[in-house]
């Protein structure tokens, strides 16, 4: 599981995979939004009358590699309630009302870990006063607490 903020792209290897590739991912919406699809008909008439796009879309696809090379090394190397934090700290920097509006279930897919291990660590941020539990998702009080943590 990924989570994708406002501005960000998903599906760009369609644009630069076979046609015969199958579909890595699926989308879902955490909440309303607006969405633009490029076809790769256009994508490619686009890159013919300005090469510069394939640059774009080049540090796009590299920045996903280094960003899954960094969740990959976390994975292996992080203990389960340091992922937590590091996870919930780049989430909340999604949302300016610090409110996160993922599951429990939702944490732990993203950190790698168990739901058990995920109401643990929230349990323990909520009596350091860091986050608000509440059904469903919860409030980060203080980003910059939690940002030491997940150090």
């Amino acid at each position: 599981m990924t989570l994708c903020g406002p501005g960000e792209a998903f599906g760009e290897l369609a644009l630069v995979s076979g046609a015969e590739a199958l579909r890595a991912a699926t989308v879902e919406a955490l909440e309303a939004g607006e969405t633009h699809a490029v076809y790769r008909r256009e994508f490619d008439r686009l890159r013919q009358e300005h090469p510069g796009v394939t640059d774009v879309l080049v540090a796009v696809l590299a920045e996903q590699v280094r960003r899954r090379d960094a969740l990959l090394l976390d994975a292996y190397y992080a203990p389960a309630e340091k992922r937590v934090l590091r996870r919930l700290r780049d989430i909340a920097s999604l949302y300016p009302d610090g409110e996160i509006r993922l599951t429990q279930e939702d944490l732990a897919s993203l950190a790698g870990t168990s739901r058990a291990t995920v109401n643990r660590v929230l349990r323990q941020e909520e009596r350091r006063g860091t986050v608000d539990l509440r059904r469903g998702r919860c409030a980060v009080l203080d980003a910059d607490a939690l940002a030491r943590r997940a150090r």
